[in-house]
């Protein structure tokens, strides 16, 4: 069972931004990789190569739009720790030779993905004392 944040009118800017930059941080990645395999692809691919690496990109934080679209700290919280995971391959792809603009940009995605959440939680929590342990409370 996870905890939604509450729909208030009354929420406050901190709360409010840091959730746009979420949402902007984790759409910006997710074009990041649409981009990457349309490159892919044109640089000579099969559709199929590019399509499949696409994929396996997309699919894991896909996973994660149901929670973001309810605003889910539980779910969010898992967001950012499975970026991490992609904040890992994004450094490892910067230093490849050729790829340092593309890996770089992605690391910073991923730096500003957990972040944001970081900030997120920490507001939500501070605004609407939920707590991530209990999920009743």
């Amino acid at each position: 069972m996870t905890v939604d944040a509450p729909q208030h009118h009354d929420t406050p800017k901190s709360v409010t931004w840091s959730w746009r930059a979420v949402v902007l941080s984790y759409g910006a990645l997710l074009v990041l990789f649409t981009i990457d395999g349309f490159l892919t692809w044109m640089r000579g691919a099969p559709v199929a190569v590019a399509f499949v690496l696409w994929a396996l990109r997309i699919i894991p934080l896909s996973i994660f739009l149901p929670g973001l679209r309810r605003r889910s700290p539980r779910m969010v919280t898992w967001l950012s720790f499975a970026i991490l995971l992609y904040f890992i391959h994004a450094v490892m792809t910067a230093f490849v030779p050729g790829e340092a603009l593309y890996g770089t940009v992605y690391a910073l995605l991923c730096a500003a993905i957990f972040t944001s959440v970081i900030v997120w939680i920490r507001q939500m929590r501070k605004h609407y004392q939920i707590s991530l342990q209990n999920p009743r409370q």
